[in-house]
């Protein structure tokens, strides 16, 4: 299912997350675990997590932080109930979940299995952890590319609201359902019906109805928190009063690279005269032949495919010098066994094969006939953006035998869904010394995630390591005593490893 990061419709109570549909008019709806929790399982935080030790864990895709927020909430590291989330990222991430009677709510999970069901999407993961009770304070800073976002479109500096959330019965017969319930008060805009049932309606534009409802019929309005949406700019004048978060707080500090800059990582293969149906049809056939579940078999099938990458690109040479005949050049077979034969140690191992050894054959004639089409530029720029797990393999629906895609990320250059925004090396500079001034303040973090969001193609991922230096440079900074490289932990299922996917062949 194609995702569209991002885009809500303004949400979250900071306990509960709710979508008031009369804020906000749009948003972007991502389509389609901790073994401290419960029974250990491969999909679960690394062997290696230190959770005594780990301060800051670099992850990659934005739900993935759940593992580390209630990792540190199970250890004692940080409080069950009641924590400020500032979230520095270019998306407020705070979309609602499909069915919230599928998670945890009004209580921490109980195990693992509870904890996967979490893991569902990167731009919902706030509202799943909210309804537990871990945060009654949620902070968005928003980059200063982002004037004109989707929440702040009269480019407000400081919105806040107060959010009280609870539950409705819907009456449904022998089958009674219950829907999420708010009321919602701010100083900062008019609330005309200041409770509101939401129901999730996916058939909708929005992706949700909301109905005004007296404020009886909201039962259990324990959950509720203030959400603030705040400017870079505004941040920083903030911290500096001194009394925005104060040193009593207990925060989990939450950065996105993308809060730097968003790039759409398929443009290059547009702008070399590929259009979505070409993308699309590559992706269905490496997906038929590529499966894994994890980091390092990932980089296993994505080093089979540049080889097969560098085996067509000098069969054509060959088909264009006259080294191969009329007929090896004009027949996809006889092509895709040339092919083949320039590459004899480089089997597809089982380990990373979808299908028998037959099946793989035949859709690797397939495959090799629609690269076999691209022109050199095009072969280029599909090798620099190489081939992936469609998501992270921690995620509730991920499944491997959906195979693996060109890693392009969920949304194209001509993407209306996602603001982009390219950056170079002094706008980096300038964006980490921002960073560090909203950082400067009184309080010490009880966890901090740090997601690159590169899988998912928001982080430019030629600039992700200037980035993420800045990033883990400005943390050392502001909490030398804290933050050093031995409390810096980073997920064994980072896209590329530790270093990353842009240099994984040129490092």
């Amino acid at each position: 299912m194609t995702r569209l990061k991002k885009k809500m419709v303004l949400a979250i109570g900071a306990c509960v997350v709710v979508v008031l549909v009369f804020l906000v008019g749009k948003r972007r709806h991502l389509g389609e675990r901790v073994s401290t929790l419960g029974d250990s399982k491969t999909s679960s935080v690394d062997s290696n997590t230190n959770t005594n030790g780990a301060l800051v864990n670099v992850i990659e895709e934005h739900h993935e932080a759940l593992l580390y927020w209630f990792t540190a909430a199970k250890t004692g590291t940080l409080p069950k109930k009641g924590n400020i989330l500032f979230h520095i990222d270019g998306h407020p991430d705070a979309d609602d979940p499909d069915d919230w009677r599928k998670v945890p709510l009004y209580r921490m999970p109980r195990n693992e299995h509870e904890l996967n069901l979490m893991m569902q999407q990167n731009d919902i993961f706030i509202q799943i952890a909210a309804g537990t009770g871990l945060i009654n304070r949620f902070i968005w800073v928003w980059p200063k590319f982002d004037v004109g976002g989707w929440l702040h479109w009269n480019n407000e500096a400081y919105v806040s609201m107060k959010l009280e959330v609870g539950i409705m019965y819907q009456d449904k017969g022998a089958h009674p359902k219950f829907e999420l319930c708010y009321c919602l008060q701010s100083d900062y805009f008019q609330v005309n019906h200041p409770c509101n049932i939401a129901t999730v309606n996916r058939h909708m534009p929005e992706g949700i109805e909301s109905f005004p409802i007296k404020r009886e019929r909201c039962l259990d309005m324990t959950l509720g928190g203030i959400v603030e949406i705040v400017s870079t700019d505004k941040a920083i004048e903030l911290a500096k009063s001194g009394t925005w978060i104060k040193e009593s707080d207990s925060v989990i500090l939450d950065i996105d690279e993308d809060f730097y800059a968003c790039e759409a990582v398929s443009a290059p293969l547009y702008d070399a005269g590929m259009n979505e149906d070409d993308i699309d049809s590559l992706s269905l056939y490496i997906g038929k032949i590529l499966c894994t579940d994890n980091a390092k078999d990932e980089m296993e099938a994505d080093r089979y495919f540049q080889k097969l990458l560098k085996a067509v690109q000098e069969t054509l040479k060959h088909c264009r010098s006259g080294r191969l005949g009329v007929e090896t050049c004009e027949s996809n077979h006889a092509f895709t066994e040339a092919v083949l034969a320039l590459m004899p140690d480089m089997t597809i191992t089982r380990d990373i094969m979808c299908l028998p050894k037959a099946s793989t054959q035949f859709m690797l004639v397939n495959l090799v006939e629609r690269l076999k089409r691209c022109s050199d530029t095009q072969l280029q720029h599909i090798a620099r953006i190489g081939v992936c797990m469609y998501a992270s393999p921690r995620s509730t629906n991920f499944n491997r035998n959906k195979g693996m895609v060109l890693c392009k990320g969920y949304n194209g250059p001509m993407s209306e869904k996602v603001l982009y925004h390219s950056t170079n090396e002094q706008e980096i500079a300038a964006s980490s010394r921002n960073l560090q001034k909203m950082l400067t303040q009184a309080f010490i973090p009880k966890v901090v995630t740090v997601c690159r969001s590169v899988r998912d193609g928001y982080t430019p991922r030629k600039e992700f390591p200037l980035i993420e230096e800045g990033v883990l440079s400005v943390l050392k900074a502001v909490y030398p005593d804290h933050v050093t490289d031995d409390t810096i932990h980073y997920d064994s299922e980072l896209l590329g490893g530790r270093e990353g996917w842009y240099t994984r062949y040129t490092r």
